[in-house]
C-alpha cells in the first residue's frame, strides 16, 4: 500500500471520531472509567506488595547457638549465615549483652540481684533479618543445619500471613484487570460498530469496485486505537493527580506507627512510565481488537 493511501485511511479513521463524537464521548468516558478502576489496581497492589515486604524485612530470625560452641565461633557462624539467599543484615548477640539486656529489662538496671549467681546459662545468639518472608521454612530449616545450632525462633506464622495476603491482592488485582479488557474491548466494539452500520452502504459500495478487506477495515482499526489512546491519555493524568493528593492526605494524618509503613508507598515519579505503558498497551491492544471484531460480518458483499 502506498504512502499516500495509507495517510488518507489514517486521517479517515480521526476523521471517524469527530463525525460519530456523541459515541466517541461516551466510549472515551467509560474507558476512562476503565482504565481509572485498572490503574488503581494496578497502584494498589504494586504498593501492598512493596509495603509486605518491608514489613517481612522487619521480621528476624533469633539464632541461639548451644552453651558448648566454641569461643570464636560466632565468627565463623556470622559468615555462614551471611551467605545463606533470603537472610540480611546479620547481629551477634553475646551472652553478656543478653545478661545486659535482662537486667535492664527486667530488674531495673540492678545487676547487684544477680550477685553470686552463675550467667553462664545464656547462649550466644544472632539476629537475622529476612529478606524473602515466602521462604521462611527453608530459611529456618538451612539455618537449624548449621553446627552448633542450638534453636531457631521465627515469626513464622505472621510472615505467612503477609506473604498470603501480598497474593491474594495480586490475584485480585489481576482479575480486575482482566474483567475490565474485557468490559473495554465490548465497548470499542460497540462504538466502531455503530460507525460502521452508519457507512455499510459505502463500504458495500467499495467492496463492489474491488477494495480490499484491509484497504477498509484501517480507518476503523485507527479510529478504534485513537479512541484507547486518547482514554490512556486522559486516565493516567487523572491517576496522577488523584494519587499524589492520596498520598499527601496518608502523609498528613497518620500515625507514627502507619506512618513507618505509609512511608514505604512508592512516589508516583517510581511507576509513572510503567503506568503509562500499561495505559497505552491497553487502549491500543482493545481499541485494534475492539475495531477487528467490530468488522466482521460487513465485510462480506
Amino acid at each position: 500500500m502506498r504512502a499516500s493511501s495509507l495517510r488518507y485511511l489514517m486521517k479517515s479513521g480521526i476523521r471517524n471520531l469527530w463525525s460519530n463524537r456523541l459515541m466517541t464521548v461516551a466510549s472515551v468516558g467509560t474507558l476512562i472509567a476503565c482504565l481509572l478502576i485498572v490503574g488503581l489496581a494496578v497502584l494498589f497492589s504494586i504498593n501492598v506488595d512493596n509495603m509486605v515486604e518491608y514489613i517481612g524485612e522487619q521480621n528476624e530470625l533469633v539464632v541461639f547457638l548451644q552453651l558448648d560452641a566454641p569461643e570464636d565461633y560466632h565468627l565463623t557462624m556470622e559468615e555462614e549465615l551471611s551467605q545463606i539467599d533470603g537472610l540480611g543484615e546479620v547481629t551477634f548477640i553475646s551472652r553478656e549483652e543478653a545478661m545486659d539486656s535482662v537486667v535492664d529489662k527486667y530488674l531495673d538496671g540492678d545487676a547487684g540481684l544477680l550477685e553470686g549467681m552463675d550467667t553462664d546459662f545464656l547462649p550466644d545468639s544472632f539476629r537475622v533479618q529476612i529478606t524473602k518472608p515466602d521462604q521462611i521454612d527453608a530459611l529456618v530449616q538451612a539455618v537449624g543445619r548449621i553446627e552448633y545450632v542450638d534453636k531457631v525462633e521465627a515469626p513464622t506464622e505472621l510472615t505467612k500471613t503477609l506473604v498470603n495476603i501480598r497474593q491474594i491482592v495480586n490475584t485480585f488485582g489481576f482479575a480486575i484487570i482482566g474483567a475490565l479488557v474485557v468490559v473495554s474491548v465490548v465497548i470499542i466494539t460497540n462504538t466502531i460498530r455503530a460507525s460502521v452500520f452508519t457507512r455499510r452502504k459505502e463500504i458495500g459500495i467499495m467492496k463492489y469496485v474491488g477494495a480490499t478487506n484491509t484497504f477498509i477495515r484501517i480507518p476503523f482499526v485507527v479510529e478504534g486505537i485513537a479512541l484507547g489512546i486518547l482514554a490512556a491519555i486522559i486516565a493516567f493524568f487523572i491517576v496522577w493527580g488523584g494519587y499524589d493528593v492520596f498520598v499527601r492526605l496518608i502523609d498528613s494524618n497518620a500515625t507514627s506507627w502507619l506512618s513507618s509503613v505509609t512511608s514505604h508507598i512508592l512516589p508516583f515519579s517510581s511507576v509513572a512510565l510503567r503506568l503509562m505503558g500499561y495505559f497505552m498497551a491497553s487502549g491500543i491492544l482493545v481499541g485494534g481488537l475492539g475495531s477487528a471484531m467490530s468488522m466482521r460480518g460487513y465485510l462480506k458483499v
